[in-house]
């Protein structure tokens, strides 16, 4: 639902939680309390009348308008972190691991990320292998209940639109709504402030199928 918030050529003031380094420890479902956070009411980012504006993440719910809440889920390289989906679920940067939303051992509905490293770590291929042996082993059970799943930075998502001045850093967040639908959010974080992001798009992502689901 904060889709809907999220306009391109805003801006967006938040400080998502970082992502964990490898433990070294084998990999595991991690659950992660989120505390619930809230969008506020946009505002003119600047003082002159240049139409640009922003909006600040505070903690906390909006009771009154739930489309403007969510979590963040931070990425967990080597495990697959997970929060309950009980409200809209943000998590990234995304380099290629894959997001899930599944039912777990309890019936509770879950969003998941396999926190798969990219090359620049060491062993990273074993991390990698582990970690998605893991989760296919979940995805296989006969009991389990896999809803769906993507990858924000697939070649199938639209490319990153270009750097504007101020642009420092590209980045995509996964974006899974508590009605079944998933998205990439590509953004570029500003200089002089690392919390602040402009929203540069925003795309709906198809999931993948369940054998994809099975076999990572």
């Amino acid at each position: 639902m904060i889709e809907a918030k999220l306009l391109v050529g805003r801006f967006l003031t938040i400080t998502p939680t970082p992502s964990r380094a490898v433990t070294g420890n084998p990999p595991a479902f991690i659950n992660v309390v989120c505390p619930p956070l809230q969008i506020q009411e946009s505002h003119r980012k600047v003082w002159h009348k240049s139409g640009i504006r922003e909006s600040n993440v505070l903690a906390g719910t909006n009771p009154n308008k739930l489309h403007r809440n969510f979590k963040w889920l931070p990425w967990y390289k080597g495990d697959i972190s997970e929060t309950d989906l009980t409200m809209d679920v943000l998590t990234g940067p995304m380099s290629g691991c894959i997001l899930v939303s599944y039912l777990d051992v309890t019936g509770a509905l879950k969003a998941g990320h396999i926190g798969t490293v990219d090359n620049a770590v060491p062993n990273h291929v074993n991390i990698n292998n582990n970690v998605k042996a893991v989760w296919n082993a979940f995805a296989n059970l006969p009991a389990s209940t896999v809803l769906g799943g993507f990858n924000p930075v697939a070649n199938t998502v639209p490319a990153h639109p270009p750097a504007q001045p101020g642009d420092t850093w590209g980045q995509t967040w996964g974006l899974f709504t508590t009605n079944g639908l998933y998205y990439a959010v590509q953004v570029w974080q500003q200089a002089g402030n690392a919390n602040s992001y402009r929203i540069a798009a925003v795309h709906q992502v198809a999931s993948l199928t369940q054998v994809q689901l099975q076999n990572l």
